[in-house]
Protein backbone atom coordinates (compact mmCIF):
# COMPACT_ATOMS: atom_id res chain seq x y z
CA UNK A 1 0.00 0.00 0.00
CA UNK A 2 0.76 3.57 -0.35
CA UNK A 3 1.46 3.71 2.90
CA UNK A 4 4.58 1.73 2.96
CA UNK A 5 6.64 3.88 1.39
CA UNK A 6 5.26 7.37 2.20
CA UNK A 7 8.24 7.74 4.19
CA UNK A 8 10.48 7.87 1.87
CA UNK A 9 8.88 10.01 -0.48
CA UNK A 10 10.78 12.86 -0.20
CA UNK A 11 14.19 10.81 0.74
CA UNK A 12 13.42 9.67 -3.47
CA UNK A 13 12.14 13.30 -3.98
CA UNK A 14 16.22 14.31 -3.69
CA UNK A 15 17.16 11.59 -5.82
CA UNK A 16 15.35 13.56 -8.70
CA UNK A 17 17.30 16.62 -8.20
CA UNK A 18 20.65 15.01 -7.78
CA UNK A 19 23.95 16.70 -9.17
CA UNK A 20 27.29 14.38 -9.17
CA UNK A 21 29.00 15.18 -6.03
CA UNK A 22 32.21 17.45 -5.96
CA UNK A 23 35.24 15.11 -5.99
CA UNK A 24 37.30 15.53 -3.06
CA UNK A 25 40.62 17.38 -3.99
CA UNK A 26 43.38 16.00 -2.09
CA UNK A 27 46.41 18.72 -3.18
CA UNK A 28 49.58 18.81 -1.40
CA UNK A 29 50.02 21.88 0.55
CA UNK A 30 53.53 23.58 0.02
CA UNK A 31 55.84 24.83 2.77
CA UNK A 32 54.63 28.71 4.26
CA UNK A 33 56.83 31.12 3.11
CA UNK A 34 58.78 32.87 5.90
CA UNK A 35 57.44 36.67 4.82
CA UNK A 36 53.45 35.40 5.53
CA UNK A 37 53.25 32.83 8.35
CA UNK A 38 49.91 31.48 7.68
CA UNK A 39 47.37 30.35 10.67
CA UNK A 40 46.60 27.28 10.56
CA UNK A 41 43.82 26.21 8.30
CA UNK A 42 40.20 26.60 8.91
CA UNK A 43 38.13 23.58 8.81
CA UNK A 44 35.49 22.85 5.99
CA UNK A 45 32.78 24.08 8.57
CA UNK A 46 34.35 27.06 10.03
CA UNK A 47 34.84 28.39 6.14
CA UNK A 48 30.96 27.68 5.50
CA UNK A 49 29.70 28.98 8.75
CA UNK A 50 32.19 32.06 8.50
CA UNK A 51 30.48 33.00 5.41
CA UNK A 52 26.86 31.53 5.71
CA UNK A 53 26.23 31.84 9.43
CA UNK A 54 22.29 31.35 9.39
CA UNK A 55 22.22 28.52 7.30
CA UNK A 56 25.31 26.71 9.26
CA UNK A 57 22.96 26.96 12.36
CA UNK A 58 19.63 25.80 10.74
CA UNK A 59 22.05 22.84 9.28
CA UNK A 60 23.17 22.15 13.26
CA UNK A 61 19.57 22.26 14.58
CA UNK A 62 18.07 20.07 12.04
CA UNK A 63 20.97 17.42 12.30
CA UNK A 64 21.07 18.23 16.66
CA UNK A 65 25.12 18.18 15.91
CA UNK A 66 27.82 20.50 16.33
CA UNK A 67 29.54 20.54 13.68
CA UNK A 68 32.66 21.52 14.88
CA UNK A 69 32.97 18.30 16.06
CA UNK A 70 32.90 16.66 12.41
CA UNK A 71 35.51 16.05 10.01
CA UNK A 72 35.47 17.70 6.92
CA UNK A 73 33.72 14.97 4.54
CA UNK A 74 30.77 14.52 7.29
CA UNK A 75 30.54 18.09 7.99
CA UNK A 76 30.04 18.72 3.75
CA UNK A 77 27.62 15.31 3.24
CA UNK A 78 25.44 16.07 5.83
CA UNK A 79 24.83 19.98 4.73
CA UNK A 80 24.56 18.63 1.14
CA UNK A 81 22.04 15.93 2.16
CA UNK A 82 19.75 18.80 3.57
CA UNK A 83 20.84 21.05 0.26
CA UNK A 84 19.29 18.29 -2.12
CA UNK A 85 16.20 17.92 0.66
CA UNK A 86 15.31 21.58 0.59
CA UNK A 87 15.07 21.65 -3.36
CA UNK A 88 13.23 18.57 -3.70
CA UNK A 89 11.02 19.78 -1.00
CA UNK A 90 10.71 23.61 -2.46
CA UNK A 91 11.49 24.59 1.08
CA UNK A 92 13.92 26.05 3.57
CA UNK A 93 16.43 24.06 5.04
CA UNK A 94 14.56 25.07 8.73
CA UNK A 95 11.46 23.84 7.47
CA UNK A 96 12.31 20.72 5.92
CA UNK A 97 11.66 18.59 9.25
CA UNK A 98 7.97 20.24 10.01
CA UNK A 99 7.30 19.69 6.69
CA UNK A 100 8.19 16.22 6.56
CA UNK A 101 6.56 15.58 10.01
CA UNK A 102 2.88 17.22 8.36
CA UNK A 103 3.25 14.19 5.89
CA UNK A 104 3.69 11.78 8.83
CA UNK A 105 0.57 12.75 10.65
CA UNK A 106 -1.78 12.48 8.48
CA UNK A 107 -1.82 8.75 8.37
CA UNK A 108 -2.18 6.58 11.67
CA UNK A 109 0.65 6.11 14.43
CA UNK A 110 0.78 2.80 14.32
CA UNK A 111 1.78 2.74 10.96
CA UNK A 112 5.08 4.50 12.15
CA UNK A 113 7.56 1.31 12.61
CA UNK A 114 6.76 0.52 9.13
CA UNK A 115 7.58 3.59 7.82
CA UNK A 116 10.83 3.41 9.50
CA UNK A 117 11.90 0.08 8.34
CA UNK A 118 11.08 1.31 5.02
CA UNK A 119 12.92 4.16 5.08
CA UNK A 120 15.90 2.31 6.47
CA UNK A 121 16.13 0.10 3.49
CA UNK A 122 16.39 3.30 1.41
CA UNK A 123 19.83 4.13 2.93
CA UNK A 124 21.98 1.97 0.95
CA UNK A 125 20.56 3.37 -2.14
CA UNK A 126 21.03 6.49 -0.89
CA UNK A 127 24.78 6.05 -0.07
CA UNK A 128 25.48 4.52 -3.51
CA UNK A 129 23.61 7.20 -5.89
CA UNK A 130 25.46 10.44 -3.68
CA UNK A 131 28.58 8.41 -2.20
CA UNK A 132 28.04 9.32 1.56
CA UNK A 133 28.68 7.99 4.70
CA UNK A 134 25.12 5.92 6.41
CA UNK A 135 24.71 8.63 8.72
CA UNK A 136 24.81 11.47 6.39
CA UNK A 137 22.08 10.07 4.13
CA UNK A 138 18.85 11.90 4.56
CA UNK A 139 17.09 8.46 5.31
CA UNK A 140 19.06 8.37 8.72
CA UNK A 141 17.30 11.57 9.35
CA UNK A 142 14.19 10.50 8.67
CA UNK A 143 14.67 7.81 10.89
CA UNK A 144 15.67 9.57 13.92
CA UNK A 145 12.67 11.82 13.04
CA UNK A 146 10.68 9.25 12.79
CA UNK A 147 11.86 7.54 16.16
CA UNK A 148 11.07 10.29 17.90
CA UNK A 149 7.87 11.01 16.89
CA UNK A 150 6.70 7.63 17.42
CA UNK A 151 8.37 7.86 21.48
CA UNK A 152 6.20 11.09 21.80
CA UNK A 153 2.76 9.93 20.75
CA UNK A 154 3.41 6.73 22.97
CA UNK A 155 2.49 4.73 19.47
CA UNK A 156 1.45 1.29 20.70
CA UNK A 157 2.95 -1.90 18.95
CA UNK A 158 2.16 -2.40 15.46
CA UNK A 159 1.52 -6.41 16.52
CA UNK A 160 -1.87 -7.08 17.16
CA UNK A 161 -2.38 -8.43 20.20
CA UNK A 162 -4.42 -11.86 20.83
CA UNK A 163 -7.65 -10.12 21.58
CA UNK A 164 -9.32 -9.58 18.38
CA UNK A 165 -12.78 -8.26 19.38
CA UNK A 166 -15.92 -10.42 18.47
CA UNK A 167 -17.15 -7.71 16.05
CA UNK A 168 -13.79 -7.82 13.87
CA UNK A 169 -13.75 -11.64 14.00
CA UNK A 170 -17.55 -12.43 13.03
CA UNK A 171 -16.70 -9.57 10.34
CA UNK A 172 -13.14 -11.32 8.96
CA UNK A 173 -15.08 -14.69 8.95
CA UNK A 174 -17.69 -13.04 7.10
CA UNK A 175 -14.65 -12.06 4.82
CA UNK A 176 -12.59 -15.25 4.50
CA UNK A 177 -15.41 -17.75 5.69
CA UNK A 178 -12.90 -20.80 5.18
CA UNK A 179 -9.43 -19.44 6.78
CA UNK A 180 -7.57 -20.67 9.88
CA UNK A 181 -8.29 -18.59 12.83
CA UNK A 182 -4.24 -17.75 13.11
CA UNK A 183 -4.49 -16.26 9.48
CA UNK A 184 -7.86 -14.32 10.69
CA UNK A 185 -6.15 -12.76 13.47
CA UNK A 186 -3.05 -11.40 10.75
CA UNK A 187 -5.51 -10.16 8.35
CA UNK A 188 -7.54 -8.49 10.80
CA UNK A 189 -4.23 -6.69 11.74
CA UNK A 190 -4.59 -5.80 7.99
CA UNK A 191 -7.72 -4.52 7.89
CA UNK A 192 -7.49 -2.47 10.91
CA UNK A 193 -4.51 -0.59 9.16
CA UNK A 194 -6.81 -0.30 5.95
CA UNK A 195 -9.74 1.49 8.24
CA UNK A 196 -7.37 3.72 9.58
CA UNK A 197 -5.65 5.03 6.26
CA UNK A 198 -9.22 4.90 4.35
CA UNK A 199 -11.29 6.50 7.62
CA UNK A 200 -13.75 3.23 6.66
CA UNK A 201 -15.13 1.16 9.13
CA UNK A 202 -14.13 -2.55 8.60
CA UNK A 203 -17.02 -3.64 7.93
CA UNK A 204 -17.22 -1.72 4.80
CA UNK A 205 -13.70 -2.17 3.32
CA UNK A 206 -14.70 -4.47 0.61
CA UNK A 207 -17.62 -2.34 -0.96
CA UNK A 208 -15.57 1.02 -1.11
CA UNK A 209 -12.50 -1.23 -2.33
CA UNK A 210 -14.46 -2.65 -5.15
CA UNK A 211 -16.83 0.10 -5.52
CA UNK A 212 -13.37 1.85 -6.43
CA UNK A 213 -12.59 -0.81 -9.00
CA UNK A 214 -15.26 -0.85 -10.81
CA UNK A 215 -15.20 3.04 -11.02
CA UNK A 216 -12.18 2.66 -12.72
CA UNK A 217 -13.01 -0.05 -15.07
CA UNK A 218 -15.74 0.47 -17.39
CA UNK A 219 -16.94 -3.23 -17.59
CA UNK A 220 -16.39 -3.81 -21.29
CA UNK A 221 -15.09 -7.09 -22.21
CA UNK A 222 -11.98 -5.52 -24.20
CA UNK A 223 -10.61 -3.88 -21.13
CA UNK A 224 -11.45 -6.78 -18.69
CA UNK A 225 -7.57 -7.60 -19.14
CA UNK A 226 -6.66 -4.87 -16.96
CA UNK A 227 -7.71 -6.23 -13.79
CA UNK A 228 -5.64 -9.81 -14.04
CA UNK A 229 -2.75 -7.15 -14.63
CA UNK A 230 -3.66 -5.25 -11.59
CA UNK A 231 -4.07 -9.15 -9.69
CA UNK A 232 -0.78 -9.66 -10.63
CA UNK A 233 0.98 -6.37 -9.29
CA UNK A 234 -0.54 -6.52 -5.76
CA UNK A 235 0.36 -10.06 -5.32
CA UNK A 236 3.96 -9.21 -6.00
CA UNK A 237 3.50 -6.36 -3.80
CA UNK A 238 2.19 -8.60 -0.97
CA UNK A 239 4.98 -10.95 -0.97
CA UNK A 240 7.65 -8.17 -0.96
CA UNK A 241 5.54 -6.82 1.98
CA UNK A 242 5.24 -9.21 4.05
CA UNK A 243 8.68 -9.76 5.49
CA UNK A 244 8.62 -6.54 5.97
CA UNK A 245 5.29 -7.03 8.31
CA UNK A 246 5.75 -10.37 9.42
CA UNK A 247 2.23 -11.75 8.02
CA UNK A 248 1.81 -14.37 5.32
CA UNK A 249 1.17 -12.94 1.64
CA UNK A 250 -1.83 -13.65 1.32
CA UNK A 251 -3.22 -11.84 4.94
CA UNK A 252 -1.45 -8.77 4.31
CA UNK A 253 -3.41 -5.40 2.63
CA UNK A 254 -2.43 -5.94 -0.81
CA UNK A 255 -3.41 -10.01 -0.60
CA UNK A 256 -7.23 -9.30 0.94
CA UNK A 257 -7.09 -7.03 -2.26
CA UNK A 258 -5.73 -9.44 -4.41
CA UNK A 259 -9.27 -12.16 -2.91
CA UNK A 260 -11.66 -8.95 -3.25
CA UNK A 261 -9.99 -8.38 -7.14
CA UNK A 262 -10.50 -12.08 -7.75
CA UNK A 263 -14.19 -11.89 -6.89
CA UNK A 264 -14.60 -9.00 -9.17
CA UNK A 265 -12.83 -11.12 -12.03
CA UNK A 266 -14.94 -14.36 -11.33
CA UNK A 267 -18.03 -11.87 -11.38
CA UNK A 268 -17.19 -10.28 -14.84
CA UNK A 269 -16.11 -13.73 -16.07
CA UNK A 270 -20.02 -15.54 -16.05
CA UNK A 271 -21.16 -12.16 -17.15
CA UNK A 272 -18.85 -12.11 -20.99
CA UNK A 273 -20.18 -15.57 -20.72
CA UNK A 274 -23.87 -15.12 -20.51
CA UNK A 275 -23.42 -12.88 -22.30
CA UNK A 276 -22.03 -13.82 -25.34
CA UNK A 277 -19.17 -11.12 -25.03
CA UNK A 278 -16.35 -13.96 -24.08
CA UNK A 279 -14.00 -14.53 -27.74
CA UNK A 280 -11.04 -16.88 -27.99
CA UNK A 281 -8.25 -14.73 -28.44
CA UNK A 282 -6.43 -16.91 -30.93
CA UNK A 283 -9.32 -18.68 -32.63
CA UNK A 284 -11.73 -15.83 -32.06
CA UNK A 285 -14.69 -18.18 -31.35
CA UNK A 286 -17.12 -17.32 -28.91
CA UNK A 287 -17.85 -20.95 -28.40
CA UNK A 288 -16.11 -20.84 -24.78
CA UNK A 289 -16.61 -22.08 -21.28
CA UNK A 290 -15.54 -21.64 -17.69
CA UNK A 291 -13.38 -23.78 -15.82
CA UNK A 292 -13.95 -25.90 -12.54
CA UNK A 293 -13.01 -22.72 -10.36
CA UNK A 294 -14.10 -19.62 -12.72
CA UNK A 295 -10.63 -18.49 -12.76
CA UNK A 296 -10.45 -19.00 -16.51
CA UNK A 297 -11.90 -19.58 -20.13
CA UNK A 298 -11.52 -22.86 -22.33
CA UNK A 299 -11.88 -22.36 -26.21
CA UNK A 300 -14.51 -25.42 -27.18
CA UNK A 301 -12.89 -24.74 -30.35
CA UNK A 302 -8.98 -24.68 -30.37
CA UNK A 303 -9.25 -26.02 -26.47
CA UNK A 304 -6.66 -23.23 -25.56
CA UNK A 305 -7.54 -21.22 -21.97
CA UNK A 306 -7.26 -17.32 -21.90
CA UNK A 307 -8.51 -14.62 -19.43
CA UNK A 308 -7.37 -15.30 -16.38
CA UNK A 309 -3.86 -15.07 -14.62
Amino acid sequence: MIWFILAIIFAILAFYFHNSADKMENSTKSNPQPSYAAPKSKTYWESFKESNPTKAKEIETLWGLDFSTLSDRDAREKKETLERLSKGMNCSISQIKENYLKEIEKYPARLIPQMIESTSRERSKEMETFHIGEGNTASALMVKWLKERHKELGAPDANISASASYKEMEIAKSYFPYTKIEDLQERIKSLREMSELFKCPIEGLEKLYKDDVMSKYDGTYENFHYLPEAYKYMANQAYEVAPRVALKPENTSYGIMCDWLSDIMKAERHKFLDSGQARCPYCHSTNVKLLMFDDEFECNSCNKRFGGL
